[in-house]
């Protein structure tokens, strides 16, 4: 599982990539319980049987997980800033205009969508930083 998703919580992922993905989650999975591909067993019951969580579990939680490491780091380190859309402790111009076409789907606008809504859910922006920093200190001690 570490080596499939070895930096996953940086990837930019495509519904196609997520299906593949989860396709060939489930064809390990099936390969290591030994569930014949003529067998009608569900994925429901596979993941159940297996005890794993789907793959899109998963990179949901890795990619919360980043980004609480991100909001605890000092507002002077540049992954920090970077999360803030900063480049070179500048903010972008007013006047700057995207290019004409597709508006690219960039890691950050991602993990945004994804942690947005979670996190909004779960605690607010200020409770995750208190959570932050609580988990902080009992590391230390």
């Amino acid at each position: 599982m570490s080596v499939l998703l070895y930096g996953a919580e940086t990837w930019t992922l495509l519904v196609a990539d997520m299906t593949t993905l989860e396709a060939f989650h489930m064809r390990c999975q099936r390969l290591i319980l030994d569930v014949c591909w003529w067998v009608h067993v569900s994925n429901a019951e596979v993941l159940q049987r297996s005890g794993l969580s789907a793959i899109g579990d998963i990179l949901r939680h890795r990619r919360l997980f980043l980004f609480s490491h991100v909001a605890r780091l000092d507002p002077g380190v540049p992954a920090q800033s970077a999360s803030d859309g900063e480049y070179e402790g500048r903010k972008p111009m007013a006047s700057w205009r995207r290019s004409p076409g597709r508006p690219r789907n960039v890691c950050l606008k991602v993990q945004e969508d994804a942690n947005a809504l979670l996190l909004s859910m779960l605690w607010g922006s200020e409770m995750a930083m208190v959570h932050g920093a609580a988990r902080q200190s009992t590391r230390t001690t």
